[in-house]
């Protein structure tokens, strides 16, 4: 089996028929990872081993989005065909698939390709391959200093998986994580806490970025909402009775300002109609005042 996938993967016939990257990939929508095209650039010069390296590195890295995760397994699968490991290339995708569902193949993909991910799908159809699922609802608004609660839905968690919440104050350069712990009573529901002093109470409102992750044994991606690069949010709301002060409301905001910007206009209005309608032997004065 392994012989006959490298020789018609391999062929000239193959090779020359279509390109191996017809087109632009829903991972170009957040910063592109180096390693994927890195890998690309290794399957088309033939170095399949090391755009197996390449990508497994690229699969380690702890930011990689959901639309990057796919196109790395992708890639990863079409290596293992190359090298005639369909046992890698099928787990290749059954990760994918945890990552998106819905995912279908480019028209362009060879049909051996095409064979193993029909074959895939079906065992999933049959229950075979139990993909991770991840439902949780948005997170409501909230007070300074008070815990938020996030219960998630994870079904056919991973042998080793570890679901996090991660959050950050908007701004903030770096993500903070909490564990989510499962309910005794329901194997399938999980729970996780920011607490209360991540979330200092303000006199100003101020916004909290989050998103969920699913990571198996070795850190990869299997299932989450939201990522590093497009977070969920949710808002903390101002200290009961408190007033911002002039110095927390920025300056183009000040009413102070927008008022002076009146003035001056409605005064050089009334000059130049004065000035176009008046005669040249005098000159009338006009005064403008605006009670704020």
């Amino acid at each position: 089996m392994a012989s006959v996938v490298v020789g018609s993967l391999l062929s000239p016939t193959a090779a020359l028929a279509r390109p191996l990257f017809p087109q632009p990939l829903l991972f170009q929508v957040a910063p592109a990872r180096p390693e994927i095209a890195r890998a690309q650039q290794q399957i088309e010069n033939g170095e399949f081993e090391e755009a197996v390296k390449t990508l497994e590195a690229g699969l380690d890295a702890p930011d990689v989005t959901d639309d990057q995760l796919v196109e790395l397994y992708r890639l990863l699968g079409l290596t293992s065909l190359y090298l005639g490991d369909e046992e890698r290339a099928r787990e290749a995708y059954e990760k994918l698939l945890q990552a998106r569902p819905d995912y279908e193949l480019p028209r362009s993909a060879s049909p051996k390709l095409r064979n193993l991910y029909a074959r895939l799908k079906e065992d999933i159809k049959n229950r075979r391959v139990r993909p991770v699922t991840l439902q949780a609802d948005p997170l409501e608004d909230s007070t300074g200093d008070k815990p938020v609660v996030a219960v998630a839905t994870i079904g056919e968690m991973a042998l080793g998986g570890r679901a996090r919440l991660f959050y950050r104050r908007a701004g903030a350069q770096a993500y903070s994580s909490v564990d989510f712990a499962r309910d005794r009573a329901n194997k399938e529901r999980y729970v996780a806490t920011i607490p209360a002093y991540e979330l200092p109470a303000s006199a100003s409102a101020y916004e909290v970025e989050y998103y969920y992750e699913v990571a198996d044994a070795a850190q990869r991606r299997l299932a989450g909402r939201g990522d590093a690069f497009n977070p969920l949010v949710f808002q903390i709301a101002p200290e009961a009775g408190s007033v911002a002060t002039a110095d927390e409301r920025p300056w183009y905001k000040s009413p102070w300002l927008w008022v002076a910007v009146g003035a001056v206009a409605v005064a050089g209005t009334a000059g130049a109609v004065v000035y176009a309608t008046s005669e040249e032997r005098g000159r009338v004065p006009i005064t403008v005042r605006v009670n704020p």
